[in-house]
């Protein structure tokens, strides 16, 4: 019955956008992605024995988009994910920019202005997952409302937003309220070609936990392996997050880096907990492509391969990353652990390509793991 609404629904958006963009009041699109992943475990005895690996095939994102805009200055997308057989909001918002060259105000259920690797959508990704000191210290989305805008020139860009927590889809530090903030700035501003692009940044969020509670945590390196570093649920009444980030462009060489922290106030005893995380990566197109740079997310987005498929080979990539986190801290016993990742990537085209990593984890006194992943995504 839902994929009938859903089709009727579809349909009746599409005779209506039809309509309406004939009076240039509407501009409507339908999109959609789809990410499948595969992987295998090999962890060491010591380490099977506390943690559960499973080997197999997951559905990562199935999703289906409605993005538009209406009377000049307002923007629109209507997103949600099918991959847990639930049906999940991602990206539902509003966007408002005034004619003046005002900032640009945003409302709804969305990313909130903190980590490089948040900002960077998922589709444009060099590994299959991202950095465990991304997903264990950075919030992802969360419903609220934001102020972002670019200062002329387009080398410095703010974003600034209050949010909450909502309803448990993401797992990331949630909030009963948080203010969150980005600052970035292009300190070398190359473009295309070879001119280096450096892009430096920072962010702050100040977060009243959900329930007095406080939990961190993070995976191995693929989506089927455990949480082997995990705080736990801790007693407290403030989380204050922190990051700085760089990224760096030229010719076909990149790389880029964060470095984050997490500072609990814990109710046991009245002290604070500092957790703390980072990673580098970088990668090479053996294909001479160079990757771009979005200046609306301050991140690098979508490859276009020079010589997409069928007519040519597509594009290769070679990437490695370095990945960190501790999060034991006095009476605090979340464990750490750091990762070495290596991926080798095909973009058959813009839309479709496949990502190969082998990921080898040590959690600090627990043995290590080894994981093979493979991933495919596409997208409309």
């Amino acid at each position: 019955m839902f994929r009938s609404l859903a089709l009727a629904t579809l349909t009746l958006v599409g005779a209506a956008t039809t309509t309406q963009a004939e009076e240039g009041a509407f501009d409507i699109s339908v999109g959609g992605r789809v990410h499948v992943e595969a992987s295998t475990s090999s962890p060491d005895p010591a380490l099977e024995e506390r943690f559960q690996f499973e080997d197999g095939v997951d559905w990562r994102r199935a999703r289906l988009v409605l993005n538009g805009e209406f009377l000049d200055r307002f923007t629109f997308k209507i997103e949600h994910d099918f991959a847990s057989g639930d049906v999940v909001p991602t990206d539902v918002f509003i966007e408002a920019t005034p004619n003046d060259d005002a900032a640009t105000f945003r409302a709804g259920h969305f990313k909130e202005p903190f980590s490089l690797s948040i900002q960077q959508s998922s589709n444009s990704h060099s590994f299959i997952a991202r950095p465990a000191a991304v997903t264990a210290l950075a919030p992802g989305r969360n419903l609220g409302f934001m102020v972002h805008d670019r200062l002329p020139g387009d080398r410095v860009a703010w974003a600034v937003g209050a949010f909450r927590d909502s309803d448990g889809y993401d797992m990331r530090p949630g909030s009963d309220l948080s203010l969150s903030g980005r600052l970035t700035g292009l300190a070398l501003n190359g473009d295309e070609g070879s001119d280096p692009l450096l892009h430096l940044g920072v962010a702050l969020s100040q977060r009243q936990p959900t329930a007095d509670t406080v939990r961190l945590r993070g995976r191995t390196g693929v989506r089927l392996a455990p949480r082997t570093v995990n705080t736990g649920r801790l007693p407290a009444d403030g989380l204050r997050l922190a990051g700085a980030e760089f990224l760096l462009a030229r010719s076909s060489f990149w790389l880029q880096g964060e470095v984050l922290s997490a500072q609990v106030d814990l109710l046991t005893d009245g002290r604070r907990a500092r957790f703390e995380a980072q990673y580098v990566e970088a990668g090479w197109f053996l294909t001479g492509e160079r990757k771009p740079y979005s200046r609306s997310s301050r991140s690098f987005t979508r490859l276009r391969p020079k010589a997409p498929m069928p007519d040519g080979r597509g594009a290769w990539e070679l990437a490695a990353r370095w990945d960190h986190i501790d999060l034991s801290r006095g009476s605090v016993l979340g464990g750490s652990q750091q990762s070495l990742s290596v991926a080798l990537n095909w973009y058959l085209r813009s839309n479709l390509r496949f990502l190969g990593n082998y990921v080898s984890t040590d959690p600090a006194g627990a043995g290590s793991v080894e994981h093979v992943g493979l991933f495919l995504h596409f997208d409309f």
